[in-house]
């Protein structure tokens, strides 16, 4: 009888060795329990085969406080959970559940009905709105207690990072205000990342300057990370035409790295003097592209963690960079530092997340957004910083290259002078020793000759010089002897020039005839030339085709334009001139006939009176017109 009574306590001890333990606590809830944490009170367990069933985790799973933690450290095995709810005397029979959206892809979850069957709900990220408990909620689960005080709640959660669970239960109408109030607090964050993004667009679309699309690619892409990191996509992005692919969260990463890395080199590099610090980043840029392919071949967990350890290299990297900088000066690289500095502490706490060292909380959840709006002011800052000292090196570049070429001008003017002087004092000498000195001389005259055609323009006007004068009217000519075309010479002396040059002064003489040159320019074609042959002389070509009224036309009115005094030094001085007209081929068949036909009219326009036009032996006298 003794071996049969051990026998049965035996049995009886493996009998109750095999059942699983109950919930160790109870969550009490009460009518002000709505948006507390339940976390104090929930119990997990890992299921190391994947292949359990709730039956079986309830029969045989032994479960283990949580000890009011809502991160488990990366476990890459099914986590189940559970929790006993109690419902006070005064507290609602209706509530929800709200596992909080952070980590995980796949959650089955498990309450009681009236009958206290269990009834599964099956809850990813890659679904539609239109089965979820809550439209637009992910992993938000009803809760209706019946004739039963009590209830026990089972949840099976898989994920591709660290156990992120902080659960919340919720009267529904309390929900929708904080709801609410959440998403106004993210719209206006997620518009001042909008804003400015698109603001640097459009500059961008109008200076073609890199470093604005950059930003503009940089603020775009970290406000879909940061949307993706609070799990804010999972509410407001994937409807129900667009399911959400797996490892896209490691693509959204893995894109805002790459631009932010993009735009920190344009702001931060230097291709010559900081040439390892971009070799650096690009080397973790191909490193972020190497997460596409790891999310291609199904490696998510791998692709995940990539992401995290490259964010570990390069953000360190630049705001030591910018560091760098600011202790040198740049304004913009201090602008930077204190924009990428919250993206570090975001990026410290989501690896601290992410390895269950720190507990997710409300401000994890909300830190992205306000460092991404930060980052945007300031980085938009520092860009226009940079452009700013930008734009002060050209321009500083551009003065000392005008204030040399106006030095390099003046020695060759200088020179021109000296050697003018040299070679008039050398001509007088060699003139009482002709003879003597005939190849001398020879050499002096071909120098000579030399420089004066490095200068083809008059120095005081602006204008064509006489050998530029030259040099257009054979052109023209030859190009209408080939085409058997036409065109137009015109020659002009000012009327009492000395008269004003004696009287009033050099000076005064010299802004008549700038006066006159900038009437000549504004009168002509655009195709014509106008030219000054020294003194008060100037010519002018009118290139074919052309009729003789256009030409006519143009000359009267350069006429009638000095019919009133011009104003000189404070002075009205009265001056006119005088014009002599030809045409080729009528007037001549080769540019010396054509010259002297002009010349001709216009000693001929001198003859009638001054400030007349002559042309073919007419004498047009605007005095009388």
């Amino acid at each position: 009888m003794l071996k049969v009574f051990i026998l049965i306590v035996c049995l009886f001890g493996l009998i109750s060795g095999s059942q699983a333990r109950g919930p160790s606590s109870s969550f009490i809830l009460h009518r002000q329990s709505s948006a507390e944490y339940i976390n104090s009170n929930i119990e997990y367990f890992i299921d190391t085969s994947g292949k359990m069933k709730l039956d079986d985790v309830r029969n045989h799973a032994e479960f283990v406080s949580a000890g009011g933690r809502n991160v488990l450290a990366q476990i890459r095995h099914p986590v189940w959970f559970r929790i006993q709810l109690q419902l006070s005397h005064d507290a609602p029979k209706r509530w929800w559940l709200d596992y909080q959206t952070f980590s995980p892809v796949e959650l089955l979850f498990y309450a009681p009905d009236k009958n206290g069957q269990y009834i599964e709900h099956i809850s990813r990220k890659y679904e539609p709105f239109s089965i979820r408990p809550l439209s637009g909620r992910p992993f938000f689960y009803p809760i209706e207690f019946n004739q039963y005080q009590s209830m026990v709640i089972y949840w099976r959660s898989t994920v591709h990072s660290a156990f992120v669970f902080p659960v919340k239960i919720w009267q529904q109408e309390q929900w929708i205000d904080l709801t609410l109030s959440e998403y106004l607090f993210y719209g206006i964050l997620l518009g001042i990342m909008l804003g400015l993004s698109f603001y640097n667009l459009l500059i961008y679309l109008r200076l073609k300057d890199k470093m604005f699309l950059l930003y503009f690619l940089a603020i775009l892409s970290y406000m879909f990370y940061a949307i993706n990191v609070s799990g804010l996509d999972l509410n407001i992005l994937w409807t129900s035409e667009f399911y959400r692919y797996k490892g896209l969260s490691s693509c959204i990463s893995a894109t805002a790295g790459i631009f932010s890395i993009l735009f920190a080199i344009s702001l931060l590099g230097d291709s010559v003097r900081r040439k390892w610090f971009n070799c650096v980043l690009y080397g973790v840029v191909i490193v972020y592209l190497f997460v596409f392919f790891l999310v291609f071949i199904h490696k998510y967990s791998w692709a995940e963690l990539l992401t995290q350890w490259a964010g570990a290299v390069w953000l360190p990297l630049v705001l030591a960079m910018s560091a760098y900088l600011s202790y040198l000066g740049s304004v913009w690289a201090r602008y930077y530092l204190l924009g990428e500095g919250p993206t570090l502490i975001g990026s410290a706490l989501l690896v601290l997340l992410t390895q269950g060292i720190i507990e997710a909380n409300r401000f994890n959840m909300i830190f992205y957004f306000i460092a991404g709006a930060w980052s945007a002011i300031l980085f938009s800052q520092a860009l226009a910083e940079k452009v700013n000292s930008l734009k002060k090196s050209a321009t500083a570049a551009l003065n000392m290259a005008v204030a040399e070429k106006t030095a390099r001008l003046q020695e060759a003017e200088l020179y021109r002078a000296t050697l003018e002087e040299k070679v008039n004092q050398r001509t007088k000498e060699l003139s009482l020793e002709i003879l003597k000195h005939q190849q001398t001389f020879e050499q002096l005259r071909a120098s000579q000759s030399k420089l004066e055609e490095m200068a083809y323009s008059d120095a005081l006007t602006g204008l064509p010089n006489r050998r530029m004068f030259q040099k257009r009217l054979l052109h023209v000519f030859g190009k209408a002897q080939q085409q058997g075309g036409e065109f137009a010479l015109a020659l002009i002396d000012l009327d009492h020039f000395k008269r004003i040059n004696d009287s009033m002064g050099h000076g005064a003489g010299d802004q008549l005839l700038q006066i006159v040159a900038l009437r000549l320019m504004d009168t002509l074609r655009q195709c014509d030339t106008v030219a000054r042959l020294g003194g008060d002389e100037f010519a002018m070509i009118f290139a074919g085709p052309i009729s003789r009224g256009d030409a006519i036309s143009i000359c009267q009115r350069l006429l009638q334009g000095f019919d009133e005094p011009v104003l000189i030094d404070g002075q009205q001085v009265k001056t006119g001139m005088s014009i002599g007209l030809a045409w080729f081929p009528e007037n001549g068949s080769n540019i010396d006939e054509v010259i002297a036909a002009a010349d001709a009219a216009l000693y001929q326009a001198k003859a009638a009176g001054r400030h007349t036009l002559s042309y073919m032996g007419d004498v047009l006298d605007l005095n009388n017109h």
